[in-house]
């Protein structure tokens, strides 16, 4: 790892990226220190792993706490994620290795078969480009990941895993039960979750991720590595990790072109960074995929690149007899040491690849798509010219949460008719969520009423609650409001009728009847007072009712409320405005738990502030 530079701000950004374009592959074995024929077997796959190019296929162990006695500590350093993937995977016996998460590896291993393996995948190029740096702050690591989506895939959902491994471990403690020394590729973190997090990509678009994390003082810094890789059900789709060479990436996926007459279409491609005293010449060739006469690959700039950063152009051409359809035009760049990258672009003839969404992926809300609904996102593949239908679906209700259609993201209608044409396009219907607030009583039989309540609201709108009626006579028995009980986030407990809440969440608020009548409030004689004044409650202590006398020498806005020792509003003893007077307010404490209070007056820019004891 690099070193801090200086105390002031200053760090070093690590001039490692990880390759683009072609296929990493991974080998996920699950293993542990107590397990007799994970010696004999482990030995095999390092062998096979270290025989093979390190760009091309690199490993990771997952250990696990069986068979006994289960005391394996790079288990235990980790068990969550390692409990998670082996859930993952289902995996109920070990040895055992997955190999791009689809091909399942049993024991006993053999370099032939693994070798066979590993070949059925470096033959198939992956869609997804990564590229990953890491930067070195203080005491902390920064690793990013760029991921770009080359070609459409048929579900652009996938899952992304970001893991910090430990290449090499030695003499662990407590020592192996079944003899092992050496550890390789153990899973230390995996800092997003073992679950990982799912994303859309789609072509010419890309993700970024970053993770910044403090080194274990149980790891050797010399030795942890940084890997990323996506995962779509089980398989993988691509890993990244730092490189030792050059990278390769495009700036564009896709263009489009129309059919039947002479086209072409240039693409920028990048060589971005190198690494520190890289100087080995990148020869470009390109493929047609599939191979089609009439569509042909040029490199204007020429087929060699000496100076890094590096910018290059690639022109596809096609004549007027190409037929309609999607042709992937494949990009290799060579060094004079044989190491070769490859990416990708799409060349669309007569087509165009659209991609249909939402602006919500939790839950996942519907849409329609020509008369199909769809609860994720989704791509499609277009001849020009043609029409379709899309639709947003509205409202759509998820327990006390309610999404309703707001807009297009090209302003159509709830449901409209496009147009396919060669520009790039994205259609994603925008859903405004609203929350229900939800409002009872109690006594739950009254014949009480309440404004706002049990209904939807726009999130980040300010409704108004409030009672109806405040005093009722019911069964021959007289209930008079008393105070609202409330739960969830901005909700609201206290005795004023009427409030105004944010809803930025669901929120239950019970309104809360006694037979007890709430608080009075009396002027006590005709006088004047020369000044505002708040004298002492009585009795003091109380329980439960305690009087409050306040002097108003002219009319005012007066405000009496009641505060727990720690100074949260628990009360609002008196709100609105009062004429010149020497008033008595008295409040009813039956609510309450005992203890001390403060009750504060505010009447313009008279304050003040008195202490009270409850004692039940």
């Amino acid at each position: 790892m690099k070193k801090f530079l200086t105390a002031f701000a200053l760090f070093l950004m690590l001039a490692n990226i990880g390759f683009a374009g072609d296929r990493l592959v991974l080998v996920e074995r699950f293993t542990s220190s107590t397990c007799p024929p994970c010696a004999s077997n482990n030995p095999i796959m390092d062998a096979f792993l270290t025989s093979q190019d390190p760009e091309r296929i690199i490993g990771l162990s997952y250990h696990m706490d069986w068979p006994a006695p289960g005391n394996d500590p790079m288990h235990h350093h980790n068990v969550v994620d390692n409990t998670a993937r082996r859930n993952f995977y289902a995996v109920n016996s070990i040895p055992q290795a997955r190999m791009d998460g689809i091909i399942n590896l049993q024991p006993a291993y053999n370099q032939g078969t693994l070798l066979s393996q590993f070949q059925t995948r470096t033959g198939i190029l992956s869609p997804i480009t990564i590229v990953v740096t890491e930067s070195t702050v203080g005491d902390s690591i920064l690793v990013r990941a760029r991921i770009y989506c080359e070609i459409m895939l048929a579900n652009p959902n996938v899952t992304v895993q970001f893991v910090i491994m430990e290449k090499h471990i030695t003499n662990i403690s407590p020592p192996a039960t079944n003899g092992e020394t050496d550890f390789y590729d153990v899973m230390r973190k995996m800092p997003i979750t073992a679950a990982g997090e799912l994303v859309a990509l789609y072509p010419g678009q890309t993700y970024i991720i970053e993770r910044k994390y403090k080194m274990h003082p149980a790891w050797n810094p010399a030795e942890i590595r940084h890997f990323v890789f996506l995962q779509q059900g089980q398989e993988l789709m691509n890993v990244g990790q730092l490189t030792k060479n050059f990278t390769l990436i495009p700036n564009s996926s896709y263009k489009s072109v129309q059919q039947g007459q002479s086209q072409s279409a240039t693409y920028q491609m990048q060589i971005p960074v190198t690494t520190a005293g890289y100087n080995s010449a990148v020869t470009l060739s390109a493929v047609v995929d599939p191979p089609t006469a009439g569509v042909t690959v040029s490199f204007p700039g020429g087929t060699t690149v000496n100076t890094f950063p590096a910018n290059f152009d690639v022109t596809v051409s096609s004549t007027a007899s190409v037929p309609a359809g999607a042709y992937r035009i494949i990009v290799t760049g060579t060094n004079t040491s044989s190491k070769f990258h490859k990416t990708s672009v799409s060349y669309l003839v007569g087509q165009n690849f659209i991609s249909v969404n939402t602006n919500r992926t939790s839950p996942n809300l519907q849409f329609v798509v020509d008369n199909t609904t769809y609860n994720s996102a989704k791509i499609f593949t277009w001849n020009l010219n043609t029409q379709h239908t899309l639709a947003a679906v509205s409202p759509q209700t998820f327990a006390s949460t309610r999404y309703v259609f707001n807009n297009w993201s090209n302003g159509g209608d709830s449901s409209q008719t496009i147009n396919i044409g060669t520009t790039t396009s994205n259609y994603t219907v925008n859903y405004k969520t609203q929350y229900k607030l939800l409002t009872n009583f109690t006594p739950s039989n009254l014949p009480v009423s309440i404004t706002s309540g049990n209904i939807f609201h726009d999130s980040g709108t300010t409704v108004t609650m409030s009672p109806n009626p405040f005093q009722l006579t019911f069964n021959g028995v007289e209930y008079y409001f008393q105070r609202w009980n409330g739960s969830g986030n901005g909700s609201y407990s206290g005795t004023n009728p009427t409030v105004n809440l944010v809803m930025n969440n669901v929120i239950l608020e019970t309104a809360v009847y006694d037979t007890i009548p709430p608080i009075g409030i009396q002027n006590l004689n005709s006088g004047v007072p020369k000044s505002f004044g708040l004298h002492q409650n009585y009795p003091n202590p109380f329980n439960p009712v305690t009087k409050i006398k306040f002097d108003i020498p002219k009319i005012s806005q007066v405000s009496i409320k009641m505060y727990d020792v720690i100074g949260n509003e628990v009360a609002v003893i008196y709100g609105g405005e009062l004429a010149p007077g020497y008033y008595e307010a008295e409040f009813n404490a039956s609510n309450y738990a005992s203890g001390v209070y403060f009750y504060k007056i505010e009447a313009g820019e008279f304050t003040s502030v008195k202490r009270m004891v409850l004692v039940k």
